[in-house]
């Protein structure tokens, strides 16, 4: 199999097996939508999706745990230190981060990256925070952070460390106009470049 290192599985809880199916396919960025229901963190993109059984544990956490254990310390035998897993915090981002905090401190500490003000310990999971992203929140925890922030485009030029924001996201239709189909704009593919 090949690890692709750049390949991002967005929404893959929708995927008819979630997770799994991402890492068949030598993904190593996964998203999960969350939100915080009677104390349970779950997985889904709107509030009737959400099942009590689909938690962010056992959909992904609990996976991504066994499999470091597995495979040395790596959540591929033989691919890369870290895997992405992007957790979009869909509504209430201080009260879920709060929560989510607390778990992976409990459960999952020891797979994960670790974030101090300046410095990013790599771990086997890399945990980043979009949607509604407790900035604040995030910002005021100066050591042992067990999640980075995920910025926009407009973050780039302000010298945040990669220490708290070690991703860029934004909606594709945000920035460009073309869709795929034909040719890319010239003014747009050098915008693209501009960004890399």
């Amino acid at each position: 199999m090949t690890i692709l290192t750049r390949a991002h599985s967005h929404n893959d809880y929708w995927r008819p097996r979630p997770l799994l199916d991402a890492l068949e396919n030598g993904f190593c960025s996964v998203e999960a939508d969350i939100f915080l229901v009677e104390g349970k963190l779950l997985v889904g993109h709107d509030p009737k999706e959400l099942k009590p059984e689909r938690t962010l544990q056992s959909l992904y956490l609990d996976p991504l745990r066994a499999l470091v254990r597995r495979n040395r310390g790596r959540v591929y035998e033989d691919g890369p230190l870290e895997f992405n897993l992007l957790i979009d915090i869909k509504e209430q981002g201080e009260k879920v981060y709060e929560h989510l905090r607390q778990v992976l401190q409990r459960d999952y500490r020891q797979i994960l990256t670790v974030f101090d003000e300046r410095e990013k310990k790599p771990g086997a999971v890399t945990i980043v925070i979009s949607g509604d992203r407790p900035r604040r929140m995030m910002e005021a925890e100066k050591r042992d952070r067990l999640a980075g922030f995920d910025g926009r485009i407009e973050d780039l030029d302000k010298g945040i460390s990669p220490a708290f924001m070690p991703l860029v996201s934004q909606s594709w239709m945000s920035l460009f106009k073309w869709m795929g189909s034909g040719e890319m704009p010239a003014d747009e593919r050098a915008r693209l470049q501009d960004y890399g």
